[in-house]
């Protein structure tokens, strides 16, 4: 029998080869990469490279440190100059209770949680993540970007004047002026619109609306 004569192929079982191919289910993102895929990973907060900064910090922070040490060890060897050894005297004469003293340590206290902060934070919270199409691939949505859209989809209702939106990472407040509509009914309508158009935004975190409706009369 020939290749043209020969019967055609039974259709094998889904997922063996000659088979349909498996219906992507639900969990399943664009271009089917999803939260059931094996290389997922859930897309983390964009980060601000600080690490030149940071390491501008400690040199700064390690010469100043080292020049004081420089001055009291040259103060003990009497080859300083004058200034320098009147400030050791100061220090080594006050004690740690008084005024100045305080509120110097609380400044440098301050400085040191406010550079802990920048290094234990991610920064940039203006870019939302969106949600991963590939293992390595990483993709951010502007903050303003997402209100911008927001503001449109709520501009096209009827009897709304204007919107002001503000997105955050779990929320976006939108407050909207309206006339000649029904409050209640505009509301649902705005809250179902503004919803789905969210969702579409495919954000890692769909975030949560809040409209809050104000008549133009009341401006």
């Amino acid at each position: 029998m020939s290749v043209l004569d020969a019967p055609p192929e039974k259709p094998g079982e889904p997922g063996e080869p000659g088979g349909p191919a498996e219906p992507s289910g639900p969990d399943t993102g664009p271009g089917g990469f999803g939260p059931d895929s094996e290389d997922y990973r859930k897309p983390r907060r964009a980060w601000s490279p600080r690490g030149f900064v940071a390491a501008l910090t400690a040199l700064g922070i390690g010469g100043v440190a080292g020049v004081l040490l420089f001055f009291g060890i040259a103060a003990r060897l009497e080859r300083t100059p004058q200034w320098a050894y009147d400030v050791l005297k100061w220090v080594q004469t006050h004690d740690w209770t008084e005024q100045w003293v305080w509120v110097g340590g609380v400044v440098a206290a301050v400085v040191g949680l406010w550079l802990l902060l920048l290094a234990w934070t991610p920064g940039r919270r203006h870019l939302l993540p969106l949600e991963p199409v590939g293992p390595d691939i990483t993709a951010y949505m502007t903050r303003r970007t997402a209100s911008n859209l927001l503001r449109h989809t709520a501009l096209l209702s009827t009897g709304v004047l204007d919107a002001r939106v503000r997105v955050t990472r779990r929320k976006a407040v939108l407050r909207v002026d309206y006339h000649f509509r029904d409050p209640d009914e505009l509301h649902d309508e705005l809250e179902t619109a503004l919803r789905e158009r969210s969702e579409a935004l495919l954000l890692a975190r769909v975030p949560r609306v809040d409209v809050r409706l104000q008549p133009a009369s009341g401006r």
